[in-house]
């Protein structure tokens, strides 16, 4: 059986208000979406915002538009800052675990499709959409199942995608705690 294909890229929308603040629109454009390829699948940017913004003065919009269409795009913010990204995992015939990381954020993720397994460094797992387990650096593992939100607090963490043919799909909000860095030196990976 071949893998299915990789989902459809992202069509999101951004809206804004008028000068006046009495009417709220929808924007032409959603902005620079940038994909990195990874080992694993793909990392789509979104939108960040800077660590303080004014929507009455679309600073994050600004923020947002200048941000770069090729890779290396804004994974992490300084502190006050946000991030929003999807992250697409291909097929896993061979069941290999994701590296063992973490960053100084708390991250809001939802399973959008398939199942993705989250493991700690502890040894427990978690099983989210299309179905990706999460694992922490104790060893415990969940999986995570569509539909399903995890509430990540700069743990040591490491995603599998737990299907052998589908993509799993995971969207992600990354906000920068007190002393975060930006940049891709905000990951702390495991020795």
């Amino acid at each position: 059986m071949s893998p299915t294909p990789p989902p459809p890229p992202f069509t999101y929308h951004i809206t804004a208000n008028t000068p006046d603040g009495t009417k709220s629109t929808f924007l032409d454009t959603s902005g620079p979406q940038c994909v990195q390829e990874r080992p694993f699948g793909t990392i789509t940017y979104l939108y960040s915002t800077p660590p303080s913004f004014s929507i009455k003065e679309n600073t994050d919009l600004k923020y947002h538009e200048s941000a770069p269409t090729t890779a290396p795009f804004r994974s992490f913010q300084p502190a006050g800052g946000s991030v929003a990204v999807t992250i697409s995992f291909a097929p896993n015939p061979s069941q290999e675990l994701g590296y063992m990381h973490r960053s100084n954020t708390l991250d809001f993720l939802s399973v959008l499709c398939g199942e993705v397994e989250l493991v700690l460094n502890s040894g427990e797992r978690r099983v989210l959409c299309g179905e990706v387990e999460l694992v922490l650096n104790s060893g415990e593992r969940r999986v995570l199942k569509q539909g399903e939100v995890c509430f990540q607090r700069g743990s040591w963490h490491a995603w599998r995608n737990v299907s052998a043919t589908e993509w799993a799909r995971m969207s992600c909000v990354a906000l920068s705690a007190e002393g975060a860095v930006e940049g891709d030196g905000a990951i702390e990976l495991a020795a």
